[in-house]
């Protein structure tokens, strides 16, 4: 097997390929889950409540997830529940929304490659100002 990193731009979800009207494999919709966990933590408001999200986590629900995957709710509802079966997420539920961490988030992050765009992104703008 061939081993070493692909780094994959969040951006590529708007690349034809992706948005194509399609029924996910259950391989897209675990990319699909990578893509949308957070990379710092953050908070979010949900109604009237402020809700801590970690890095590696994000908020969502299973219509949501139905709907872009093109799945029916009781598919994601399965798949996530193998998902976790595999300890490859946690999921919490409210009767507002859909908490999903990624388990081992560290393992698909490849943060020397992330301080390196950052400090890259800091001397661009410095070099802008100058």
């Amino acid at each position: 097997m061939v081993e070493g990193w692909i780094s994959l731009y969040r951006k590529i979800q708007e690349h034809w390929l992706w948005t194509k009207r399609r029924k996910f494999s259950q391989f897209e919709a675990w990319i699909s889950l990578l893509f949308k966990a957070n990379f710092k933590d953050t908070k979010i408001m949900i109604g009237d409540n402020l809700v801590e999200v970690k890095r590696g986590s994000f908020i969502t629900s299973e219509v949501k997830l139905a709907e872009e995957w093109k799945w029916d709710r009781s598919t994601v509802r399965k798949f996530l529940k193998t998902l976790e079966e595999q300890k490859m997420i946690q999921k919490n539920s409210t009767t507002r929304y859909t908490s999903i961490s990624i388990e081992n988030w560290e393992l698909y992050q490849d943060t020397q490659q992330q301080n390196r765009q950052q400090n890259n992104n800091k001397t661009t703008t410095k070099q802008h100002r100058e």
